[in-house]
């Protein structure tokens, strides 16, 4: 059987629609419309009935929707088995993005590595759940889930959030009057009540912004240069205030009394899995991790 089609026929149930497939997909409907017609030659059954524009799942490809998750996630598997060879520790795939794979890592003293290595793919919000969903990774590390009925979302705990300023640059200017650097691709698809990838709550004031970065670790060089304040989780600073001389410490900036401003927040951090997926030891002591680290 050909497992990319597998891959394809999900996006096709996904979407209810070749022409949407295929644009997620990035084939054309023509090679899209005969890889679903040779899986069917393959499985030997009708998976799809056309209803005009939508295509509907027979009884069939209810079956298979259900079961192909499964297959394609042990047939990956199996390919990276027989690639790696049994020779050398099995690695844990962990997707997240760059709030978790820089100021996080000493979450590695926490874990036993003489039986599994680190494969850290730095991913958005969205993508995170995507690549797990797809089997390429194992677990994500995420405070801003992207819904997906395929995939367990274990909370860990909540974090908590701030604005943030290098020490005495500022002094008494207010939160709203403040620039900020923020990141540059917008968020889109999570439940929380977050704008942008940096956590920024929908309900605080629109921020006055100077910078928009691509990294973390330039929205920080930034605020080291006290050029800027910026949105931060507060163990990240916590962290980077330990690598950091002095002078360039950051510090939080509290929101006035009556500055309809930001407050410390909360967010919520989540172990993302498959359904399928075991929960493993490695995923408790990385969620004992969180625990003690953020």
């Amino acid at each position: 059987m050909n497992f990319r089609r597998l891959e394809y026929f999900l996006t096709v149930a996904e979407t209810g629609s070749l022409r949407q497939a295929s644009e997620i997909l990035r084939i054309s409907p023509p090679a899209l419309s005969k890889a679903m017609r040779l899986l069917e030659s393959e499985l030997e059954t009708k998976i799809w009935i056309n209803d005009g524009r939508r295509l509907i799942l027979t009884d069939a490809g209810k079956a298979l929707l259900k079961k192909a998750p499964l297959l394609i996630e042990n047939f990956k598997a199996l390919k990276s088995d027989l690639l790696t060879g049994s020779v050398g520790p099995k690695p844990i795939r962990i997707g997240t993005f760059e709030v978790f794979s820089t100021y996080f890592l000493t979450f590695l003293d926490t874990l036993a590595w003489d039986n599994h290595s680190l494969e850290l793919h730095e991913l958005l919000p969205g993508e995170v759940e995507k690549y797990i969903e797809q089997g390429d990774l194992d677990i994500g590390i995420t405070y801003m889930p992207v819904p997906n009925p395929n995939l367990d979302f274990l909370k860990v705990k909540a974090i908590e959030m701030g604005v943030y300023t290098k020490k005495g640059r500022f002094e008494g200017v207010t939160q709203d009057q403040l620039p900020f650097v923020i990141p540059v691709a917008p968020l889109q698809g999570t439940p929380t009540k977050m704008k942008g990838l940096d956590g920024w709550p929908e309900d605080a004031f629109n921020r006055k912004v100077l910078h928009r970065v691509t990294l973390l670790e330039s929205a920080l060089e930034l605020c080291r240069q006290g050029r800027v304040a910026g949105y931060f989780p507060s163990f990240v600073v916590c962290e980077h205030n330990k690598r950091v001389s002095p002078e360039y410490r950051l510090e939080r900036r509290r929101a006035g009394a009556q500055l309809t401003g930001c407050k410390l927040r909360e967010a919520d951090v989540f172990i993302v899995k498959r359904k399928s997926y075991e929960e493993t030891d490695v995923i408790k002591q990385i969620a004992r991790a969180i625990r003690q680290i953020c």
